[in-house]
């Protein structure tokens, strides 16, 4: 399991777990999975030297009342690795975390020696609209994340106290800030995608019912070079339903491409 430290970026505190060996890669996770060591980033840890923080307002980490738009968590991370002294970093995000990435990507491609998105939103889609899920019953969002929904069980919360309760509405409120209008996307990325200069590779669930794989191909249309693996027994969260699979894709395609340090 990978040791939590609780460090202070330019003032805002937040929740780092870490683990693992090799060149950092930065990883960036989606709603409700702040605080949580997956067995996705277990498998990256045999191979990289895995940074995992909680977004401010999510898991551990207190909200941060600075935070109002997408490119503030950018620069946020970005902070993170001077915070560090990374200079480069490999680069990875899930979802809402794979929108972060992506923001991050387009400020600051010569910080980052690869870039891994999963399913990520962010963009808008001509002929699609994000399902709307805020306030969506449990049954509802399972279906709609997930392929397999026995899957959903990594993300359960552990219990019902009232600290799990106050940090379940922490994390909708620190999530409705950046993502509720427009909802889940950023109007200015899509044309800004084209900056990004690093290697990228689009990992996507066949079956994704949130940002379906048209969403897939216009990310590939517009990021330089993208490349492109499908999982077909996953939804929008491979790297839960399919995380041996997707870890090793990642090691494939990030393990070359690291500088030596």
């Amino acid at each position: 399991m990978a040791d939590v430290t609780r460090l202070v970026v330019r003032d805002t505190p937040i929740d780092l777990l870490r683990d693992g060996r090799g060149a950092p890669l930065l990883y960036l996770h989606g709603a409700g999975a702040g605080g949580r060591w997956l067995t996705f980033q277990a498998r990256l840890a045999e191979r990289f030297d895995v940074l995992a923080p909680s977004h401010p307002g999510h898991g551990g980490s207190p909200a941060a009342e600075w935070i109002e738009h997408i490119s503030d968590l950018a620069f946020h991370y970005l902070d993170l690795l001077d915070t560090l002294g990374l200079d480069r970093v490999h680069l990875l995000g899930a979802s809402f975390g794979g929108w972060i990435a992506a923001e991050l990507a387009t400020m600051a491609s010569h910080r980052l020696d690869s870039l891994v998105l999963i399913d990520p939103v962010g963009i808008k889609v001509e002929g699609w609209i994000y399902p709307f899920l805020f306030g969506v019953d449990p049954l509802q969002l399972v279906a709609t994340i997930f392929h397999n929904p026995m899957a959903a069980l990594a993300l359960a919360p552990p219990d019902t106290s009232i600290d799990t309760l106050a940090m379940l509405y922490r994390q909708s409120t620190a999530l409705a800030r950046v993502e509720w209008n427009p909802y889940l996307y950023n109007p200015l990325l899509r044309r800004r995608l084209a900056r990004i200069t690093t290697p990228t590779l689009l990992c996507w669930g066949a079956h994704d019912r949130l940002a379906p794989l048209a969403c897939a191909e216009a990310w590939r249309k517009e990021i330089p070079g993208a490349a492109l693996r499908v999982f077909e027994e996953s939804g929008h969260v491979p790297h839960l339903e399919e995380p041996e699979a997707l870890a090793a894709a990642v090691i494939e395609f990030c393990a070359p491409r690291g500088r030596p340090r």
